[in-house]
């Protein structure tokens, strides 16, 4: 099967998808390269998109003098000025790089663990941590949707890009866990909720 068939596949929510992906061979790196891909492309994606918000606060700050006390707006300034600088002084994309797969990947890691907890305990399936793992990075895939952030320079655009497309990577993470596992919704949903809070607060000790 082709990347192209794959990625179309997992687009289109296919039912059969994951329960070929967790058998074909060579999917394991396939999957890596994705996450690995997705990763990347959504750290430089956020970083535009926040440089950009950062820009637009800046050049529209006599908006906000009127809704504020003088004090308040000099301390929204203030924190302003404070974001631009810490932004400027990421000028090691590498370093910012692969600060941001690593700390993806402990969370990512950890979601999972909780993911494979609740499926054995809790649902008393039998999950095989390989499959969580090549379901988990290949439906990350809707991630590469998000490519154009990093060429448009509307804030609006760019953020509801970016929402949209982690979105659909959960929405086709649930998908392959009810095709592999016979998950109900409400039991989906369960697992998503656990996976995104408990992997996001855990991964951040």
């Amino acid at each position: 099967m082709s990347e192209r068939q794959i990625f179309s596949k997992i687009l289109r929510l296919d039912k059969y998808i994951y329960n070929e992906l967790i058998v074909l061979d060579g999917a394991l790196q396939r999957g890596i390269a994705i996450f690995l891909a997705v990763t990347t492309l959504t750290t430089l994606s956020a970083f535009r998109l926040f440089n950009g918000l950062i820009e637009f606060l800046e050049s529209n700050l006599v908006l906000f003098s009127d809704e504020m006390s003088d004090e308040e707006f000099a301390m929204f300034k203030s924190l302003i000025d404070e974001l631009s600088i810490i932004f400027i002084q990421q000028d090691s994309t590498t370093t910012l790089l692969f600060s941001s797969i690593v700390s993806t990947t402990v969370t990512s890691l950890v979601g999972l663990i909780i993911c494979f907890l609740i499926l054995k305990f809790l649902f008393r399936k039998e999950p095989r941590p390989i499959d969580l793992i090549i379901i988990s990075f290949f439906s990350s895939a809707p991630g590469l949707l998000v490519f154009p952030v990093l060429f448009i320079s509307d804030s609006f655009f760019q953020a509801i890009l970016v929402l949209v497309t982690s979105i659909y990577a959960l929405v086709a993470f649930g998908s392959g866990l009810k095709q592999v596992y016979f998950l109900r919704n409400i039991e989906v949903i369960l697992v998503i909720v656990a996976l995104t809070f408990g992997g996001s607060i855990l991964g951040s000790f």
